[in-house]
């Protein structure tokens, strides 16, 4: 039996939950049954940790320099033409785009090469918080225009599903909710390199540690954590605030730091490789961001057992029970998320109940098997229907 070729496209695979979710999801596809190729743009891979990754799961892959998240018109077309021809040479059954750019680009490319099945994941949307309302509107327009010629749309939670409704993108038959899975067997690092890690950002054993994993950008909300950890430490002096990865923000927040007299007490590790073995050491984690898709690393710190504190934006409710495995605040609050963060300092029976309920949650939902066999089943559906 002839396999089905299928084309995964991302705008780029970057360290975050949609690269994640989209590498997984084309590496654990039944090889059996699918000829799978994966094709990014422009990605920020320093130390080649992103093609050591891909070659370890074996995918075929290619990057695509002209494929970028900024808009550039020339190379918006220079993209286009190279997914068109890629894709035409390559017969493709199947083309999942993934993201913003890579969505629009090759969903049109692939319509025009005559692709049979074309899906989109967004994971997530940029209908608010991202740009100014002229341009949240013409990117509005273009979703829903691209939307006509796509066989089905994943999100990633109801609530993202009810959010394209809302914004008219499509009809509700052309939805479909796949929760985002993960890896349920946590890698447990030694008791040595946990006590290293501490002793190399000056923690100590009697600090309570908060820590969020992601990147330091305007739409993740860490100015406003920052802000609640000003208020926090007056309260308890011994709080400690790890902030897991790299972006355009980081010289601003650490100036905001400077200026709270927090330097000391908010330590900054920049981009790491095993972001894990900083989640392992943290008490609680704290996800402030202004809007989200459904925030993949808080899947990532349940794993862990670890208490949730979020913001009540998009999917996150479906991830953050309130008051069973974590507590939700209104975004861009500073005062909401100091009383979150002193309620858990202070209450250590609600946090260990939190930490089992995290682990419960996360292990009936969110699966990453149970991912990829809902993907293949709706990959079939659509070919049946042809």
């Amino acid at each position: 039996m002839e396999k089905v070729k299928v084309l995964h496209i991302i705008t780029r695979l970057d360290p975050g939950g949609s690269s994640t979710n989209t590498i997984e999801t084309a590496a654990r596809l039944d090889p059996q049954r699918f000829d799978v190729f994966l094709i990014s743009g422009r990605t920020k891979d320093t130390d080649g940790g992103i093609e050591e990754l891909l070659k370890s799961k074996c995918l075929k892959y290619a990057f695509f320099p002209d494929l970028q998240r900024e808009i550039h018109p020339w190379k918006d077309i220079m993209a286009f033409i190279q997914l068109y021809h890629f894709i035409k040479k390559r017969r493709f059954d199947i083309v999942h785009t993934h993201t913003s750019k890579a969505g629009i680009l090759g969903r049109f490319a692939a319509r025009c090469a005559g692709v049979p099945v074309v899906i989109h994941t967004p994971h997530g949307h940029v209908f608010y918080g991202y740009f100014s309302k002229a341009l949240t509107t013409v990117f509005i327009w273009v979703e829903r225009t691209t939307a006509r010629i796509t066989d089905k749309i994943i999100t990633l939670t109801d609530r993202g599903k009810e959010e394209h409704l809302e914004f008219k993108i499509g009809p509700t038959d052309k939805f479909v909710r796949i929760y985002s899975g993960i890896d349920l067997s946590p890698k447990l690092k030694s008791s040595d390199l946990k006590h290293q890690l501490k002793k190399q950002w000056e923690i100590n054993g009697g600090n309570f540690i908060f820590g969020c994993v992601g990147r330091l950008d305007p739409i993740k909300g860490t100015t406003y954590l920052i802000d609640a950890m000003a208020q926090v430490v007056k309260k308890h002096p011994k709080t400690r605030l790890l902030l897991v990865g790299d972006g355009s923000q980081k010289e601003k927040l650490q100036e905001q730091c400077r200026a709270l007299g927090l330097l000391d007490l908010v330590k900054f590790t920049g981009f790491q490789k095993d972001p894990a073995s900083f989640i392992e050491i943290m008490d609680v984690f704290v996800l402030a961001s202004l809007n989200e898709g459904m925030g993949r690393v808080i899947l990532e710190a349940m794993v862990y057992g670890k208490p949730i504190i979020a913001t009540k934006v998009g999917g996150v409710p479906e991830l953050v029970h309130e008051g069973k495995n974590g507590l939700l605040v209104p975004p861009q609050n500073a005062d909401a998320l100091s009383a979150a963060m002193i309620k858990l300092v202070e209450h250590q029976e609600l946090r260990e109940e939190m930490s089992k309920q995290s682990k419960t949650i996360v292990g009936a939902q969110f699966d990453l098997d149970k991912m990829v066999k809902d993907i293949e089943g709706l990959y079939n559906q659509l070919l049946k229907s042809l």
